[in-house]
């Protein structure tokens, strides 16, 4: 049975992307996959990465706050972030969960590696992410996207995830009811594939 965390960000319970998680989820269960859930907004997590002399980002892993986060990563074989793309990238909370959650010892680590080296042993080898998203750029430019492609190579290849595929329902506003219907089925075909993987 694989296990996938599903990392939800959206603060409308009745927006599209909450349709896109319920499709994602029940194509994971169709599938037979192990779930757990971490929904941003509902929990009220705090985005803010606060570093000062109290504070260093060497000592991230030992955040209390954070720490279930850090374990349901660590547990996981597929990682699924369900957003909207706001201002071409990630929502704010969603930035933050990366930058208080993705921390040195857990999915990336320098140890053992000489001080001029750029890249690190990404520690996520094996692990999956998984992107389903809505935006209302076109097509084009939903794939040209600068945005995912810095965080495809800076983030989660940098973190050595082994496979890093995205799935995006562009122009999002001017979609009928019936596209956005086939999306969703599609979505849960998608999410089915990622759990028997």
């Amino acid at each position: 049975m694989r296990k996938v965390l599903v990392v939800y960000c959206h603060p409308n319970p009745k927006s599209y992307t909450h349709a896109v998680l319920g499709a994602v989820e029940a194509g994971l269960r169709a599938g037979g996959a192990e779930i757990d859930r971490i929904d941003l907004h509902h929990e009220g997590f705090d985005p803010v990465l606060l570093v000062d002399e109290r504070r260093r980002r060497r000592d991230l892993d030992k955040v209390e706050g954070t720490q279930r986060h850090r374990e349901l990563l660590a547990w996981c074989d597929a990682l699924v972030l369900i957003y909207p793309v706001w201002w071409g990238g990630f929502p704010a909370m969603l930035k933050g969960f990366i930058d208080r959650v993705f921390v040195s010892g857990l999915t990336y680590s320098f140890e053992g590696r000489p001080k001029s080296a750029v890249l690190p042993d990404g520690l996520m080898r094996g692990k999956e992410a998984h992107f389903f998203y809505t935006l209302d750029s076109p097509a084009l430019i939903a794939w040209l996207d600068p945005g995912w492609w810095s965080n495809y190579f800076t983030v989660f290849k940098y973190c050595g995830f082994s496979t890093v595929r995205r799935n995006y329902l562009a122009r999002l506003k001017l979609t009928s009811p019936e596209t956005r219907a086939a999306w969703l089925r599609e979505v849960t075909r998608r999410a089915r594939r990622i759990a028997a993987a």
